[in-house]
């Protein structure tokens, strides 16, 4: 009786390998064989027993379906523009309560005596974005 074939004793390459080592037949796979049965979804119906009913009931389903979903988009929008319009009124309203602020501020340190460099950067600033709303609506896509 021949005796079982034993493992190389070579020092292995890998100081971090602690058994013995051997070579393994590239053609045999050690991974598990899985049987993968095909699984379904959804029974399968056959068409000889698919009455006008059904099909008629399935489209009502599937109508309603998209009827639901294109009203959901419309809330969506419609909740979307009012929130925008939300923002730019309270942008607005920010600008315009800084503007404010900045005066009254000016107004209380100098009373009716501003200095002149003053004047001149507020009515630069006046004239800058007069002439900015101007080019912005002139410009607007909807004209």
């Amino acid at each position: 009786m021949a005796e079982p074939k034993k493992p190389d004793s070579r020092v292995p390459s890998n100081p971090y390998v602690t058994g013995p080592t051997q070579k393994l037949d590239p053609t045999h796979s050690t991974a598990p064989v899985r049987r993968v049965a095909p699984e379904t979804t959804r029974p399968v119906t056959r068409p000889e027993l698919v009455t006008e009913g059904m099909k008629a009931h399935r489209r009502e389903i599937e109508r309603r379906k998209r009827q639901a979903a294109i009203e959901k988009l419309q809330n969506q929008q419609q909740s979307e523009d009012t929130r925008r319009i939300v923002w730019r009124v309270l942008a607005w309203a920010a600008v315009v309560l800084a503007i404010g602020v900045v005066y009254q501020s000016l107004q209380h340190k100098y009373g009716d005596k501003w200095p002149m460099w003053d004047v001149w950067l507020f009515l630069a600033a006046t004239l800058f974005a007069a002439i900015g709303w101007l080019l912005w609506y002139l410009n607007r896509k909807d004209l």
